[in-house]
């Protein structure tokens, strides 16, 4: 086989098989591929959240949820506190909206992307959005109809869900 055809043919095959890994997770998930500073910060959200409010709140990360005629995935949700059924098998997505959908921002997602999900999200009925940028150790709180606060220090504070959280827990 002719060197130039046989290097194309291994290009192709390299491009395909990265092709279809991330479309596979993309696909299981609805979302680009997290890092380690991305779960990280999840980690630190969902463990700070679950010690401060674990008796008011449900705390879940990557729970596949219903909106409208598709399916997302936050990477938390937060729910008034429930318990869950362990004999039950769950459906594959709830149908109840959270009252808080937090989205860490993935290097290889736009703050644009991120804010169309808000906006699919309140539209939803979900009361409370957070937008997490690890690589700027900010927190952006969002509510319908209200102007975004972002926290780069000290206490993010959302009123409507009732949660305070600093931003040193986040980014520990």
């Amino acid at each position: 086989m002719d060197t130039a055809v046989e290097l194309e043919l291994e290009e192709d095959m390299a491009l395909t098989e990265t092709v279809r890994e991330i479309s596979e997770y993309e696909l299981e998930r609805g979302k680009p591929m997290p890092n380690e500073q991305h779960s990280r910060t999840q980690l630190n959200i969902s463990a700070a959240l679950k010690a401060k409010y674990k008796k008011t709140l449900t705390v879940l990360p990557e729970l596949s949820i219903v909106l409208g005629s598709r399916t997302a995935v936050p990477d938390i949700c937060v729910y008034p506190r429930y318990d869950i059924n362990w004999q039950q098998e769950p459906p594959a997505a709830k149908a109840e909206p959270p009252l808080l959908a937090i989205e860490i921002v993935s290097p290889s997602q736009t703050l644009a992307e991120i804010r169309e999900k808000t906006r699919e999200y309140f539209a939803h009925g979900i009361q409370s959005c957070w937008i997490v940028q690890p690589e700027l150790q900010t927190v952006s709180v969002l509510h319908p109809d209200e102007k975004a606060r972002t926290y780069d220090s000290g206490t993010v504070e959302d009123g409507v869900v009732g949660i305070l959280i600093t931003v040193e827990e986040v980014f520990e």
